[in-house]
């Protein structure tokens, strides 16, 4: 089994578009997202979906202007339940669970367990008045 995501159209309600990939996924305005929308609702890197340690479907915004929503609630991280709207900017998905093949994308990457905290590298520096001489 694997992930629908279904881009659904929001006056019609009619899906218009799918992918099938694994996790992790980053959607957004860049190139180099997993799933990429030309929409200026949303931000270069806008979401990451990822499952999380106990197995579970989550999302996370990525620093996004206009938000994610899951069921209408704005979500800075959330599980996603099957059948649940996620709003992505003014876009609107239902993920399904299928045992469609995967995308031609997906068959070069794998499906790895992400933890949720942001591992960004940064320096610490000390207060002038607090450094020490060693020596």
């Amino acid at each position: 089994m694997s992930y629908k995501f279904v881009l659904v159209n929001r006056a019609s309600g009619m899906p218009e578009q799918h992918w099938v990939l694994p996790t992790p996924i980053t959607v957004g305005r860049c190139p180099s997202a997993d799933i990429t929308l030309d929409d200026a609702s949303i931000s270069r890197k806008h979401c990451q979906f990822l499952i999380d340690p106990f197995g579970s479907l989550m999302v996370r915004d990525l620093g996004s202007t206009n938000g994610v929503y899951v069921d209408g609630r704005r979500v800075d991280k959330a599980t996603v339940s099957l059948g649940a709207e996620v709003r992505i900017g003014l876009l609107m998905f239902h993920i399904e669970l299928t045992d469609d093949e995967m995308d031609e994308i997906a068959q070069q990457k794998s499906s790895d367990v992400y933890d949720l905290v942001d591992t960004e590298k940064v320096q610490i520096v000390q207060p002038e008045e607090e450094r020490y001489e060693i020596g």
